[in-house]
């Protein structure tokens, strides 16, 4: 039914009520029914045909002719909600070239519970879940389509989902709808060997502050310690200017912290020195030895440098003199800098005042950090909750 057939069907005439008017089965459904179609439209014009919530598809693991997907709900294109209250697994068997996996709403026949057939006969809203080679003109949601090279292959979770490759989950055509809620994210700022002034918390602010205009629910915990309560934040920036040592609950709760997905975001407040390095990059760097953190560069391509902004290497920080000198590296659930953005995103660099441009430039890598650190976050909750 396409879109000026739905229109046509759209109820213009209700059933009126009166008194002594006989309630037959008929008048009954006509009654209900006009409501039902009501609602429908409402939904299908107001908010359109999609998916409202959830319904990510994952591969098994370990990997086989399986997929999972995960509860949520839709909306099909003549405004009925489907709804997926459980995980669902689905096995792909021997299918094989482009398929598409869809959602479908379906309809129970009349029926009585409980063998009581005196009752009434109620209707239940199912669902109906399959992989297809073409899409159909009848209602329908899609998922996710997957490139299957054999029938052997085994489906895996994309690499790059902006590039699925054969016999890879390509969620890039599922249409999203509604009003989505942002996650609220807690960042924590703690101070290793002295509050080095604050700077650091008040840069994290005015960063959470920007994102917040931007639509992202973004919060700055200030000088947290390291201890119970770090799995809370999405990311721990850790600052220091003077040499430090952590005690063993201190790093007890960071390798805890790590383990549960969270990111730190390590940087030595350059402030106070004159182009030389803190003593605190010292520390910092057994810190992560004790940790085991291997570093590297951020690889070309990474998210952190795509998303949500493009940066082709990390922008300028608060030196403005030996930015080749300039290090940010990367390892597994930490960020490791120092361009100390923590006093830019206060406005400051090396002896001036920052420009309009260079504190964009900042808030913007600042918000693909955040980025990172949520998706690292969501992505561990997916792996301890997921099928």
């Amino acid at each position: 039914m396409n879109d000026k057939e739905l229109l046509q069907s759209f109820p213009t005439k209700r059933i009126y009520p009166v008194d002594g008017m006989a309630v037959t089965a008929e008048v009954w459904e006509e009654a209900h029914a006009y409501h039902r179609r009501q609602q429908q439209f409402h939904t299908r014009w107001a908010h359109g045909a999609g998916i409202v919530v959830g319904l990510e598809v994952i591969a098994s693991d370990p990997p086989d002719s399986s997929v999972y997907i995960q509860p949520g709900i839709a909306i099909d294109s003549r405004g009925r909600t489907i709804v997926l209250p459980e995980p669902l697994a689905y096995d792909l068997g021997e299918s094989r070239g482009r398929l598409y996996l869809l959602l479908t709403y379906a309809e129970s026949p009349p029926q009585a519970e409980d063998n009581q057939e005196d009752g009434p006969r109620y209707v239940s809203a199912h669902f109906g879940l399959e992989a297809v080679s073409t899409l159909p003109e009848t209602p329908h949601v899609e998922l996710a389509r997957i490139r299957r090279q054999g029938r052997e292959a085994a489906i895996v979770d994309a690499k790059d989902p902006a590039h699925p490759v054969e016999n890879e989950i390509d969620q890039r055509f599922r249409r999203p709808i509604g009003a989505s809620a942002q996650p609220a994210v807690s960042l924590a700022v703690g101070y290793m060997g002295g509050p080095s002034g604050r700077r650091h918390g008040q840069g994290a602010s005015n960063l959470a502050h920007a994102l917040r205009r931007s639509g992202a629910l973004v919060w700055v915990d200030d000088g947290v310690p390291l201890g119970a309560g770090l799995e809370d934040y999405a990311l721990v920036y850790l600052v220091a200017e003077d040499a430090f040592q952590l005690s063993r609950d201190e790093m007890n709760a960071l390798y805890a912290y790590l383990q549960e997905g969270g990111t730190l975001l390590i940087e030595s407040c350059r402030h106070g020195t004159e182009g030389t390095a803190p003593p605190s990059d010292a520390s910092f760097a057994d810190l992560l030895a004790s940790l085991g953190v291997q570093l590297e560069e951020v690889p070309g391509g990474h998210s952190l440098l795509r998303e949500p902004f493009l940066f082709a290497a990390p922008p300028p920080g608060f030196e403005t003199e030996a930015e080749a000198e300039r290090q940010f590296l990367i390892g597994e659930g930490v960020l490791f800098s120092t361009y100390d953005y923590g006093c830019l995103w206060r406005g400051e660099r090396r002896g001036r005042a920052a420009s309009r441009e260079e504190i964009r430039a900042a808030m913007e890598w600042g918000s693909n950090i955040v980025a990172h650190a949520l998706a690292r976050r969501q992505a561990a909750a997916r792996g301890s909750g997921g099928a």
